[in-house]
């Protein structure tokens, strides 16, 4: 079922036609109703709220087409989120990956912790959750090591909570700015009109701020183990090389999107869910040839990885169809014109507003809506509302804000609920605890920012 999504967001690309959206809609719908056993509550909340709006507009008489715009944008980032784990598929057979993870987990702990938050990100940016996985799991596997076994037990767990800490905030940078990420994702799509060059590089540059405030905050609690004389772990040789091609794969890949973008008639997305899968399949068959697997053996197991994941992914579909499928009913059903006369009467402008999306998002993510849920509805209503100066900008990087500062804080998001199965440690200890301080500075970081940028009027 999941396969033949994928298949009809291709053809979507070329062929426009109800019954493809018809038909795709109930392969997607009899796919999840076949997953629901997976379904946690960050899956259900999103999918009854589907439901229930579905419903409503059924009542309401709203118009044939808006249900078929809401069910091609549920099928397009149902099959995004299978396309992008072909990449991990092909990551799987491509040895540069396990260069670069010991690369990163080998590093002295004075420069430990940039070298993780940067593998983090470089491994999420290319495989998304798979690099998250992955890198965690090899910084498990460190603290096995003969070296780290004899340490005292406080130190033990000083060092696997650095390591993790690094590695999720690492990884929430990407939805900064990432063109494969899927907070960028949601909000091309969610924005009539927005370029990504309006607030990408914005993301971008902010990144290494956030970067920097980890390191710091990581110096901070590890100064009372500097004293011990502990010894210090040195990269396996040429393991560095693992980590410059992973980067080549990165320029290269968002390259060939650009490209395809640029001249072509495709929209950003579009480009994405093709350049994607043939990239991946290259990657395989390369890698298959440098390792004397050989590339049909490479591309039959990057395949496998790939069918055998279909049948896993059905939270992460779920989430992701709803989130494209709720804005475009719920545009539909709200008044906006009531909503925005409201609104005027609480006196709230745009600074306000927009403070209160990157918050809003943060906060209900806490009740087990994911961002891109939040992201997509909130984000689409915020832009109806037409506030004057509030700019689809300003909403863009209200997303990112509150995005970034809640992917590694809510006991309900993917990224904490993945690192809790690795490390072993629960949810409420990763994300609130561990994590609270650091996610808090970047969410008021990021609305001084977008407050500062609105009030010169520079977005």
């Amino acid at each position: 079922m999941a396969a033949f999504v994928m298949a009809a967001a291709l053809a979507m690309i070329v062929v426009d036609h109800a019954a493809l959206t018809l038909t795709a809609s109930v392969a997607l719908v009899a796919y999840l109703a076949l997953a629901w056993r997976q379904f946690s509550l960050g899956t259900w909340v999103p999918i009854i709220m589907s439901v229930g709006v579905l419903i409503l507009a059924l009542q309401r008489g709203v118009p044939g087409s808006v249900f078929l715009l809401a069910a091609e944008r549920a099928l397009f980032l149902a099959a995004l989120i299978a396309m992008l784990g072909t990449l991990r598929s092909a990551a799987s057979v491509a040895p540069e990956v396990a260069r670069a993870g010991l690369f990163l987990t080998s590093q002295p702990a004075w420069r430990r912790y940039v070298a993780l938050a940067s593998g983090g990100h470089l491994f999420g940016v290319l495989i998304n959750f798979g690099g998250l996985a992955l890198l965690l799991d090899l910084a498990m596997r460190s603290m096995q090591s003969p070296a780290t076994h004899d340490l005292p037990p406080d130190i033990q767990e000083a060092r696997l909570r650095r390591m993790s800490l690094a590695i999720i905030r690492g990884f929430g940078l990407i939805s900064l700015w990432s063109p494969f990420g899927f907070a960028t994702n949601a909000i091309l799509i969610t924005l009539p009109g927005i370029s990504y060059v309006q607030f990408g590089p914005i993301g971008f540059a902010m990144s290494f701020v956030f970067l920097a405030l980890g390191w710091v905050l990581d110096r901070v609690q590890g100064r009372r183990y500097r004293r011990l004389g502990l010894a210090t772990p040195t990269p396996p040789p040429g393991s560095w090389i693992g980590a410059v091609v992973l980067l080549g794969h990165i320029l290269a890949l968002g390259a060939g999107v650009a490209g395809v973008h640029e001249f072509t008639t495709l929209s950003f997305q579009q480009a994405l869910i093709l350049v994607v899968p043939a990239y991946s399949i290259g990657w395989a068959a390369a890698s298959g040839r440098r390792s004397g697997l050989g590339v049909l053996p490479a591309l039959r197991e990057a395949g496998g990885a790939t069918w055998g994941r279909l049948s896993l992914i059905g939270p992460e579909i779920g989430v992701f169809a709803s989130a494209g499928f709720l804005p475009i009913l719920l545009l539909a059903l709200v008044p906006m014109e009531p909503l925005r006369m409201a609104i005027a009467g609480l006196g709230m402008g745009a600074v306000p507003l927009a403070l209160s999306l990157a918050a809003s998002i943060m906060l209900l993510a806490f009740v087990g809506i994911n961002p891109i849920v939040a992201a997509s509805v909130l984000g689409a209503i915020a832009f109806q509302l037409a506030v004057p100066g509030l700019s689809q900008t300003a909403i863009a990087l209200a997303i990112t804000g509150g995005w970034t500062a809640v992917i590694g804080l809510s006991p309900f998001i993917t990224t904490i609920i993945i690192s809790a199965s690795i490390t072993g440690r629960s949810v409420w200890q990763i994300g609130p605890l561990w994590n609270g301080a650091y996610s808090a500075a970047v969410l008021l970081i990021w609305c001084a920012l977008l407050a500062g940028l609105m009030l010169s009027g520079l977005i």
